[in-house]
């Protein structure tokens, strides 16, 4: 039997753990971190959240270099805005001219758009410990291939540091970065798949945006008013966390045994 996907998998997966250490002492070092409030799985704390560039690290030798190149400038853009918290306006511009130039490596005219909806979803689901990269886990690992595997890896590595209680976000490096690695990685299937392996997120943030703007509030100013943040307040905690990873185990093994 040949390691077929199961090398990527473990490969990324050692390379984003021992990656995420290094850069959060640079967030900490830099001031990249984030105060800790009640609508998390915890209530205390400053974590630091710049785990975006380990991830892209952990991926890279599976990826093809234009899709490196592309993936670093969302890092960048998102790790701006871990430092520097950009504005609403500032962080739109500079997401919608990554968007565009997906479109251009990729040639397929709707990829902006779903990358642009994709990263923004990411970032909206990332309001609890796990969830995000628990979400994307599963969507790689459903894609297949050495670049999902590769994936799914790197997100697991950077679980074994956010499941809660937290030491370390992925703040927006990292949600901009997944996000666009999903649609990247889905766009060789078509846009109804682009679209289908974001559901998770995607359905949080129509549920978000729908119900903050029928209050009469702005969809990108956060608040405690997530599909999660639902589920925390009906008694659901961070139990449920094992479930999910024990699935996604489960799944890596299938696609390993059946490869």
């Amino acid at each position: 039997m040949t390691p077929g996907p199961l090398l990527p998998f473990i490969g990324a997966l050692l390379i984003s753990a021992a990656c995420v250490c290094p850069f959060a002492r640079l967030a900490k070092r830099i001031g990249a971190v984030a105060t800790v409030k009640s609508d998390r799985w915890h209530t205390a704390g400053e974590v630091p959240r710049l785990a975006g560039p380990a991830i892209l690290i952990a991926m890279s030798p599976w990826l093809p270099f234009e899709h490196i190149l592309l993936l670093a400038v969302f890092c960048l853009i998102g790790a701006l805005d871990d430092v520097r918290s950009l504005s609403a306006g500032a962080k739109a511009a500079a997401l919608a001219g990554a968007a565009i130039l997906a479109g251009i490596v990729t040639g397929l005219w709707w990829v902006p758009i779903v990358i642009w909806i994709a990263c923004n979803a990411v970032n909206m689901l990332d309001h609890a410990d796990g969830l995000a990269a628990s979400a994307t886990t599963a969507s790689f690992l459903g894609l297949g291939g050495d670049i999902g595997m590769a994936g799914a890896g790197a997100c697991l590595g950077f679980l074994c540091f956010n499941y809660p209680p937290a030491r370390l976000f992925m703040g927006d490096s990292g949600s901009l970065l997944l996000g666009a690695a999903v649609v990247l990685l889905a766009s060789t299937r078509g846009f109804d798949a682009s679209l289908a392996w974001i559901a998770v997120p995607l359905i949080d943030a129509i549920f978000v945006t729908t119900r903050r703007l029928l209050q009469g509030r702005r969809p990108w100013i956060g608040g405690t008013d997530h599909l999660g943040h639902t589920l925390i307040r009906l008694g659901v905690n961070r139990q449920v966390l094992p479930a999910i990873y024990g699935a996604a185990a489960l799944t890596a093994g299938l696609i390993f045994c059946c490869g």
